[in-house]
């Protein structure tokens, strides 16, 4: 029995480091922060962090959206400056990642100390 046990536990650990290892290693929301939408019909583009809503533009939406932890810092740029021929230009996306992580919006988990 305490053999049976032993190997439960053993594999429920393999386990956990098995989806430690799957977890997101790019750009992110931090805990506890999410976009959503607000207003009488939701239409306006809100991110929710600390119960506090912020309204964001189209572009804000846009950028943080692409921040899911699939894609680094350089990706999410690139792809953004992208999208639009006349949209930001790659250094106004790298600044708005620079304030949303300085507000703890975001976190990199490619550069996480």
């Amino acid at each position: 029995m305490v053999a049976d046990r032993q190997r439960r536990v053993a594999k429920s650990e393999s386990r956990k480091k098995a989806r430690a290892s799957e977890v997101a290693q790019g750009v992110q929301l931090a805990v506890g922060v999410r976009l959503a939408r607000a207003g009488a019909r939701q239409k306006l583009p809100v991110l929710i962090c600390d119960g506090a809503k912020v309204q964001l533009n189209a572009g804000a939406e846009a950028i943080l959206a692409l921040c899911d932890g699939s894609r680094s810092r350089e990706q999410i740029v690139a792809e953004a400056s992208a999208r639009e021929p006349v949209g930001p230009l790659a250094a106004d996306v790298s600044a708005f990642l620079d304030a949303a992580e300085a507000r703890g919006w975001i976190v990199d988990r490619n550069h996480a100390s």
